[in-house]
């Protein structure tokens, strides 16, 4: 005769026995805003997408720009990954120009086709707008960090992004504000961009320009601190090549490391350290290459699983945003927390 006890034992063992067999999920670490996203590397390119239009409506949580300031005296910004404007952001003034404009505009041209899809969708989930200056800012010829921000409020809009000054609030540095846990969740950043600026592979090789465009940005961010006008400052600088070590050191550290709240590094690089270390969940953090992280895949087109996969793998490592050449929407869309 089976007693009642030994039908419970055997119930739970066997539950136990199955919980064991499952595969164990991969825990999300605490990000700044409370999830992870998707973002998409070169965005602005005709590879990526015939028109930059078709990679928002993927609704990917990071796109990438690459801009030239002034190159060569073109008294621009232009946006390519080579000098000159080479990408798909259409002449558009209208939401139905945006396919059909002719492509090969400047960083106004795709800042107002960024402005047309927002608009057309008032409520899409916050997005990451990064910008890498290919040779830095031009301060002298008028292609500094000042102008860039007033071709952001000309063109994207001030209302429409979450900049330094919302981040600060009553704190005495972004840093304090960060670590204070001043960021928005996702659900509250609904229909925002958040602007980062980066230095460019071009500006990084070139020996004549040691103000970098993330040293130059955080001066314009004290600077406009000071000055009592933050508001009108609408970008982040961006760390590029960080890591698991906090880079806010040598140029990036003193009175500039307490404005640097935004890193960009390799996935590879996080996902060898088993947690957060300085990140602590406080910072926005962009991993790159994601599909490069051993075991790699495919860098355009993996299955949805494994591009996943990868995603929550780099959540658990703290990442806000991680980020390949991937255009499956499946996977675009993706988030994770």
């Amino acid at each position: 005769m089976i007693t009642l006890p030994a039908v419970r034992l055997a119930v739970a063992a066997t539950a136990a026995l199955l919980l064991t067999s499952l595969p164990a999920a991969t825990a999300h670490a605490a990000t700044a805003t409370g999830g992870t996203a998707v973002g998409v590397h070169n965005a602005y390119t005709q590879a990526t997408a015939p028109y930059l239009v078709d990679v928002l409506d993927r609704k990917p949580g990071l796109v990438e720009l690459d801009v030239w300031s002034n190159f060569l005296f073109s008294r621009d910004f232009q946006v390519g990954h080579d000098p000159g404007n080479a990408n798909n952001c259409a002449r558009a003034t209208t939401y139905a120009e945006l396919r059909t404009g002719a492509r090969n505009q400047n960083l106004a041209g795709c800042l107002r086709n960024i402005r047309l899809w927002h608009d057309r969708n008032p409520a899409h989930p916050p997005v990451v707008l990064k910008v890498e200056f290919k040779n830095g800012f031009d301060d002298r010829g008028g292609f500094g960090p000042d102008e860039f921000d007033r071709l952001v409020a000309d063109t994207l809009g001030a209302s429409s992004v979450f900049g330094p000054a919302q981040l600060l609030g009553a704190h005495a540095t972004l840093d304090a504000a960060a670590r204070a846990s001043a960021w928005p969740h996702r659900s509250a950043l609904a229909g925002k961009f958040v602007v980062l600026v980066e230095n460019g592979t071009f500006e990084l090789g070139n020996p004549f320009d040691n103000y970098d465009t993330d040293l130059e940005y955080a001066d314009r961010l004290i600077a406009a601190r000071a000055a009592g006008t933050l508001a009108s400052a609408f970008a982040f600088p961006a760390i590029n090549g960080a890591s698991q070590a906090d880079p806010r050191v040598g140029d990036r550290g003193g009175a500039r490391a307490p404005w640097f709240v935004a890193f960009d590094g390799s996935a590879s690089a996080y996902a060898g350290w088993p947690g957060d270390s300085y990140l602590g969940g406080h910072y926005l953090v962009v991993m790159t290459d994601a599909h490069a992280v051993a075991p790699a895949i495919d860098a355009r087109t993996p299955s949805v699983a494994d591009a996943q996969a990868r995603v929550r793998l780099l959540a658990a490592k703290g990442a806000t945003i991680v980020s390949s050449d991937w255009v499956d929407p499946a996977i675009v869309g993706y988030t994770v927390g």
